[in-house]
């Protein structure tokens, strides 16, 4: 008797042992009293007196990231600082909750990050948030609320152009610092203040602006090439020179050929206009026709004679 009563004990506990465990693993985080806790491939913090979500750290292998909206019915609204730092392996980030806020030095030195899909909800990008991310190409902030570009925000990274948004008043220091690519940079009306060495080291930058702006006074001041977008202007090339060298090679015709590839941009479009033979959008018959001119065949059009058009810029 005594045996079987040892026996009957021995399943309640290990049927008890197994709901406890089924319950631990159905919490609810919001009842916890922690603040800080681990969900799947991140640490996550309670800010703003419990009502959000922060994702303190990303602790996950993946290369691709989709920034999670609700975790347990509570809003995910920030990066916070550090988050992703110094992590080679993430290639792109895709920002589906309403995220407010990223960070100080969150993607800081992230080299192979390639992509960053921002969202409308975007208030707030911290100091050094992507400095060091030399993979990164482009990003849209034009459709964000963003204030201000912080201090060495995207300062050596592979950043080529960028469209700042109508809320932004603020470039601070070192923000496009050493931005070796960065070629084209939109600066609206709404930016007031920018640093004397926001732009260091970017030596073939062009600030797209409209007349009399800040931006405009402030590229004349630091004696950085401008394009006013409210006002066309005129420019004179050699029809057929795709490259702008002054004269024309087989490096031309190849040029277009790159172009059309999409193995090249063309920022400014003025390999497209240079190089579009016949005036008819660029095509790859503009690289014939370079080519049959330099090999002294008949061609109908103008080649190698000078044109000039008015442009009205396009951002």
């Amino acid at each position: 008797m005594k045996r079987v009563f040892l026996i009957i004990l021995c399943l309640l506990l290990a049927a008890l042992s197994v709901y406890l465990n089924a319950e631990a693993a159905t919490t609810d985080l919001s009842n916890v009293e922690k603040t800080v806790v681990t969900y799947g491939d991140w640490i996550l913090e309670r800010i703003d007196d419990g009502k959000y979500w922060e994702l303190d750290e990303y602790i996950g292998e993946g290369t691709e990231i989709i920034t999670p909206r609700f975790i347990n019915n509570i809003l995910v609204t920030a990066y916070g600082d550090y988050c992703c730092a110094n992590n080679t392996t993430i290639k792109s980030v895709v920002t589906s909750s309403p995220l407010w806020t990223i960070g100080d030095y969150v993607f800081l030195n992230c080299t192979a990050l390639e992509s960053f899909e921002c969202n409308y909800a975007l208030r707030t990008i911290g100091i050094s948030a992507f400095s060091g991310t030399t993979s990164l190409k482009n990003i849209n902030l034009q459709d964000s609320v963003v204030t201000a570009i912080s201090p060495y925000c995207f300062a050596s990274s592979g950043i080529e152009s960028v469209k700042l948004p109508d809320s932004c008043t603020k470039i601070g220091i070192y923000a496009f610092s050493y931005c070796l690519s960065l070629s084209k940079i939109v600066v609206p009306n709404s930016v007031t203040e920018i640093a004397d060495n926001a732009f260091e080291g970017c030596d073939d930058l062009v600030i797209y602006c409209k007349t009399d702006s800040y931006a405009h006074e402030y590229a004349e001041a630091n004696g950085i090439d401008y394009v006013l977008i409210d006002a066309p202007y005129e420019v004179t090339f050699m029809l057929g020179d795709a490259d702008g060298d002054g004269a024309i090679t087989i490096m031309d015709a190849t040029k277009v050929q790159r172009l059309l590839a999409e193995l090249i941009e063309d920022p400014d479009g003025m390999i497209a206009l240079r190089g579009d033979c016949n005036e008819g959008g660029l095509d790859i018959l503009d690289a014939t026709k370079v080519q049959r001119w330099l090999a002294d065949l008949e061609v109908a059009e103008s080649i190698g004679e000078y044109t000039t058009v008015t442009i009205t810029p396009t951002v």
